[in-house]
C-alpha cells in the first residue's frame, strides 16, 4: 500500500468486536494495526485476517501509559503515521449494586476507562498530525441505567463523559473524537458467559444478552461498519439501534418515564 493510505489502531483486536473491526478497516483500505495482551492471540487474528503487509501486531497492555506511549513509537516506526484510534478493550459484568465491591468497580474502570485514557492521550500527537479520529466502543449501558449489569453501567458511564470531555478539548487540535454506543452484540457464547454467577439476588434472565433487555442482538459487522463512519464522516455519537436514541432522550427529559420504560424493556 502506498505510504499516503491511512492508518488505524486497534485495541482489543485479537478477538471478538475488535477483531470484525480490524476486518473493516482492512477491507475500506486501511492498513491497520491489532493491539493485545496476548502474542499468540495476535498471531492467530492475524493469520485468520490476511492483511499482508498493512497489517501489523503489537503486545501491549494499554492499562500502563508507559506501554502506550512506546505503541505510538511502534506505530509511527511501523507506518509513519496514525489516522484512527479505536479504542476496543472493555469488560462486562452482571452483579447487583448491594454486592458491587470496590475492587471491582476499579477493574471495570480500569478495563473500560483507564485503557481508553491512557491510549488517547499517547496517540494524540500522532492523531493531531493527521488531523485523524478516535473512536470509543461505549455502551446502551453507557446511556442508560439498566438492572443486574453490576458496575458496568457506572464504567461505561464515566467512558461517555470522558469521551465528549476529549471532544470537547481535542477539537481546537483538529482532533475528531467520537462515540459509539451499541446494544448487545451477537456473539457465539452469548447468555452463556453469566449464566455461573455466583449471586443469588440475579434472575435467570440476568445472564442473557443486556443483562435481559429486550434488544435483538446486533451482528458484530453492524457496529464495526458504524465505527468506519464515525472514522471516515466525522460522526459523533451513534447509538445502535438507532430508533433507541429517542428512548434515551424521553428518558433523560423524563425520569420516571424512563425508569418505566428501561422496566418494560427488560425481563
Amino acid at each position: 500500500m502506498p505510504e499516503t493510505s491511512p492508518v488505524v489502531l486497534v485495541t482489543g483486536g485479537s478477538a471478538g468486536l475488535g477483531k470484525i473491526i480490524a476486518k473493516t478497516f482492512l477491507n475500506a483500505g486501511y492498513r491497520v494495526m491489532i493491539v493485545g495482551r496476548s502474542t499468540e492471540r495476535l498471531q492467530n487474528a492475524a493469520d485468520e485476517l490476511d492483511g499482508g503487509d498493512r497489517l501489523a501486531i503489537a503486545t501491549c497492555d494499554v492499562s500502563e501509559l508507559a506501554q502506550c506511549h512506546e505503541l505510538a513509537e511502534q506505530i509511527n516506526t511501523q507506518f509513519g503515521r496514525l489516522d484512527t484510534l479505536v479504542n476496543c478493550i472493555g469488560t462486562s459484568d452482571r452483579g447487583v449494586v448491594t454486592e458491587l465491591t470496590a475492587d471491582r468497580l476499579k477493574q471495570l474502570w480500569q478495563d473500560n476507562v483507564l485503557t481508553t485514557l491512557h491510549c488517547s492521550q499517547a496517540m494524540l500527537i500522532l492523531l493531531e498530525q493527521s488531523h485523524g479520529s478516535i473512536v470509543n466502543i461505549g455502551s446502551l449501558a453507557g446511556k442508560v441505567g439498566a438492572r443486574y449489569l453490576g458496575g458496568y453501567v457506572t464504567a461505561k458511564h464515566a467512558l461517555t463523559g470522558l469521551t465528549q470531555q476529549m471532544r470537547l478539548e481535542w477539537r481546537d487540535r483538529d482532533v475528531h473524537v467520537a462515540l459509539v454506543s451499541p446494544g448487545p452484540i451477537r456473539r457465539p457464547d452469548a447468555g452463556q458467559r453469566y449464566a455461573q454467577h455466583n449471586s443469588e439476588a440475579l434472575p435467570e434472565s440476568a445472564s442473557a444478552p443486556g443483562g435481559g433487555t429486550k434488544v435483538k442482538g446486533l451482528p458484530p459487522e453492524t457496529v464495526a461498519a458504524a465505527v468506519l463512519k464515525c472514522a471516515q464522516r466525522k460522526k459523533t455519537d451513534l447509538v445502535l439501534p438507532g430508533h433507541l436514541r429517542c428512548l434515551i432522550a424521553i428518558g433523560n427529559a423524563f425520569p420516571r418515564l424512563g425508569d418505566w420504560l428501561l422496566l418494560k424493556f427488560s425481563r
